[in-house]
């Protein structure tokens, strides 16, 4: 049975897990081995990691599917899921629609100043593989860059073995209007979006999740591309009250579990009875899920949210009688789910909600992505009237900081 262990010990079990972070040493070495290859030699070195990775007969030919091949795969998909695809689509639409930015003004007598925002060019989204491809993402990251007007929009995915693309991938590409797919994963796939290749220009920002040489490399190229976040295992902490459904709980933390080995998935409670509760409905799972669950036993359910808001967690689900009043309590988790039948799944699928979300303790600054990660904003200034108020104070401290030709150049439009 899994063990119910003392809140006090939390904070250490998190830095336990999240030791690694998003990448560690010999991820971010064979990264940058990785991205000077693919600068170098561009899509010969994409190649060769693909061959090594994901299915060593590929050919250079095998690298992009452009959006007529993508139209021509999604046909295949099976109707159940291009349904399902059809209703995460539109909800996950009309939830960022509502996140358009507006132009910001402000006028005076003397000067109108406004902040214009406009959408980035090309972005590149990566889309993780693991036993099977995940539409999820290229509908996660493809729709607010959509809404936001990006230009050019490319997915970047691991190649399956056989070489064969997912109906279901490529469904979900056609719904977000993608125009290609590269067909690579990785540090290789980062790079290659960085720096452009024969195949493929180069992108003005890099976002979605990937395995932690993505994460090397992305923080690797950062310099020169603009990227979402550094992505690190999923996380999930559960504040549970009375009332709450013990099954359900523990289904909520074995689907956290199934992230994999780098998951970390706990529930608090002050309930001893459904604490016991959980633990026995999580006893007939596999035990390489249970050993990634922790269950804390907390002194009340003040002391269980603030540890929980304390942890800045990916992901907080409020569940129990007092959920819905804990919930303006909590400011730093990635995202929250608040209630009985508001499982965490939801948000990887079908609430709205963005599933791509900040981990290990980021979401203390970070936040979902959002329709905003996809847009620059220029400043716009007029000055008119009569300026000589403002020309005298900007010139006394452009003299204070010894810039004599600032001063200068004010007062010349005196």
């Amino acid at each position: 049975m899994t063990a119910i262990r003392a809140l006090s010990s939390l904070p250490r079990d998190l830095e336990r897990a999240r030791r690694g972070g998003a990448f560690g040493e010999r991820e971010r070495a064979i990264a940058a081995a990785v991205v000077a290859d693919v600068r170098r030699r561009g899509d010969a070195a994409v190649l060769a990691n693909v061959r090594r990775f994901d299915d060593a007969g590929a050919r250079a030919a095998d690298l992009v599917a452009d959006r007529g091949m993508l139209r021509r795969v999604a046909r295949a998909a099976p109707r159940e899921l291009r349904t399902a695809l059809d209703l995460a689509h539109a909800r996950i639409r009309a939830f960022h629609e509502r996140q358009r930015p507006r132009p910001v003004a402000s006028r005076d007598r003397v000067s109108q100043a406004r902040l214009v925002p406009s959408p980035l060019r090309r972005v590149g989204a990566l889309v993780p593989r693991g036993t099977s491809s995940y539409p999820s993402t290229a509908l996660m990251t493809g729709v607010p860059a959509r809404v936001a007007g990006v230009g050019l929009l490319v997915a970047a995915s691991p190649m399956a073995k056989g070489r064969e693309i997912d109906p279901v991938l490529a469904y979900a590409l056609v719904l977000v209007d993608a125009d290609a797919l590269y067909r690579a994963g990785g540090a290789a796939a980062v790079a290659a979006l960085a720096y452009g290749t024969k195949s493929l220009d180069h992108v003005d920002k890099i976002v979605g999740p990937g395995n932690a040489f993505a994460a090397a490399a992305k923080w690797l190229v950062s310099a020169d591309v603009g990227i979402d976040a550094l992505e690190g295992p999923s996380e999930l902490i559960a504040v549970a009250s009375r009332g709450a459904d013990g099954r359900a709980l523990a289904l909520d933390l074995l689907a956290q579990a199934e992230h994999g080995s780098g998951a970390f998935a706990a529930l608090i409670s002050d309930d001893a009875a459904l604490l016991r509760a959980t633990a026995d409905a999580l006893a007939a799972a596999p035990r390489t899920l249970r050993s990634r669950i922790l269950l804390y036993r907390a002194r009340d359910t003040r002391a269980a949210v603030r540890a929980a808001n304390e942890s800045a967690p990916e992901h907080l689900l409020l569940a129990g009688r007092e959920a819905a009043a804990q919930a303006d309590a909590v400011d730093r988790a990635g995202a929250v789910f608040v209630g009985a039948r508001s499982a965490v799944a939801f948000g990887d699928y079908v609430a709205g909600t963005n599933h791509c979300l900040p981990t290990g303790a980021t979401a203390r600054w970070s936040s979902a992505l959002r329709v905003a990660d996809f847009v620059r904003w220029t400043s716009r200034v007029e000055m008119r009237g009569r300026l000589a108020g403002v020309i005298a104070s900007g010139a006394a401290v452009a003299r204070y900081e010894g810039m004599r030709f600032h001063a200068a150049s004010l007062e010349a439009r005196g």
